[in-house]
């Protein structure tokens, strides 16, 4: 099931400049096929999106349908190789698979992460910041809301 969580990043900056704040809503989605409909529901209210392929097990078929999906909703797409501290993690060729599946052509733009060990995570959310446009609109203009 979705699980939804909102937190406020402050961005590094150049020494003396003021470090700018971003309030990031963040859904997590169950990558199982069986979930596909709530996936699709989730990416309607997202401006991009973490796509996580584990490194032992490369790119799965629902992988490739979130991929879809949230390109066919012209989300910012951030390719996450996760699990590169396994034993049998596969991280050059999964960034490979990556590559040739979803039309990388610079592999550096992978980020390869391990939870266990801390690897590469901090590069997730100045990646979210750079990489996701911020969503569009009037902020004066009356609150809306999507109810599904």
């Amino acid at each position: 099931k979705a699980q939804s969580a909102s937190m406020l990043y402050v961005a590094d900056s150049d020494a003396g400049a003021a470090h700018p704040e971003f309030l990031l809503n963040l859904i997590d989605t169950p990558g199982h096929v069986d979930f596909s409909y709530e996936v699709t529901r989730s990416l309607a209210a997202c401006d991009g999106v973490l796509l996580l392929v584990d490194a032992a097990q490369g790119i799965q078929a629902q992988t490739l349908a979130t991929y879809d999906s949230a390109s066919a909703a012209g989300l910012s797409i951030i390719p996450v190789v996760t699990k590169i501290d396994l034993p049998n993690a596969r991280v050059e060729d999964t960034v490979l698979q990556l590559s040739i599946a979803l039309g990388i052509s610079d592999p550096d733009d992978v980020i390869a992460t391990s939870a266990k060990t801390g690897e590469g995570i901090d590069s997730l959310l100045p990646a979210i910041v750079e990489r996701v446009k911020p969503p569009s609109g009037n902020r004066e203009a009356p609150v809306r809301a999507r109810v599904a």
